[in-house]
């Protein structure tokens, strides 16, 4: 069985004026560091993403580098008409940009654009399996479908994903991204899920010698409540091989 879901890669609203906060259930450990143990229990990351992306949700940063702002990633149920397109359906506005010109060198960072991004899922056994999305300009192809730990304990990593990029104009193949992760400490009931992902710029099928664009790191608080796996992003961060950087924090 397959599901259609438009889910948030990012939303990345760059304005010089930034907006604070964050999602509740702030990560304990970043403001009591009195509270950073290293967990022994095991946690559901697949189950934490099905029920991340199966229900709408928003967290926001403040963004800190060349062009402070907003950092917001959100899902919100995708509606035609004011009637729902179907269940588990997901809706997401991806925005990158700012007000004004970013800091030198970068001011060619600042032109906006919006677009969604629409992320389709295999659904085995109720979970979500990543396999294939698009947006306005690519096409994002999973060479398997994505596999997020399923018993993931501090100090594991591992690599959820190859995905090939195309250009979805004529199909060419123009990228590779690599998906991985890698479980951080928090407390002693919760953990870091570092959602690590390169973007590399090759047409070839291998990305091993490939010249790397740039990272993504979305750090995200694992924990569980009232029986159910949840993930929360609590930071981003983005680095350009030209050296542009984003880094969005709760505060």
């Amino acid at each position: 069985m397959k599901h259609e879901v438009l889910t948030s890669v990012l939303v990345l609203a760059l304005s010089l004026t930034a907006c604070g906060g964050g999602a509740g259930n702030d990560d304990w450990a970043s403001s009591d560091p009195s509270a950073r143990a290293i967990s022994a229990s095991s946690f559901d990351i697949q189950d934490a993403w099905t029920n991340l992306n199966n229900a709408p949700y928003a967290s926001q940063l403040k963004a800190h580098g060349p062009c402070p702002g907003t950092y917001i990633l959100s899902n919100s149920t995708a509606n035609v008409a004011g009637v729902q397109v179907m269940a588990n359906v997901v809706s997401t506005n991806i925005a990158y940009g700012a007000a004004s010109p970013c800091d030198s060198p970068y001011e060619n960072k600042s032109a906006a654009n919006i677009t969604n991004i629409y992320y389709y899922y295999a659904v085995v056994n109720s979970q979500y399996k990543n396999y294939y999305a698009y947006d306005n300009l690519y096409v994002y192809v999973w060479r398997a479908v994505a596999a997020f730990p399923t018993s993931a304990k501090v100090g594991d990593t591992g690599v959820i994903g190859v995905v090939d990029k195309y250009t979805s104009s004529n199909s060419a193949k123009v990228g590779i991204q690599v998906w991985s992760y890698a479980i951080e400490e928090d407390t002693a009931y919760s953990v870091i899920f570092n959602l690590i992902v390169k973007h590399y710029d090759t047409t070839t099928t291998s990305y091993a010698s490939a010249p790397l664009g740039k990272t993504e790191q979305f750090r995200y608080l694992v924990n569980l409540s009232n029986g159910v796996n949840q993930l929360q992003l609590i930071q981003y961060d983005r680095l350009d091989v030209d050296g542009f950087t984003v880094q969005g924090r709760l505060n």
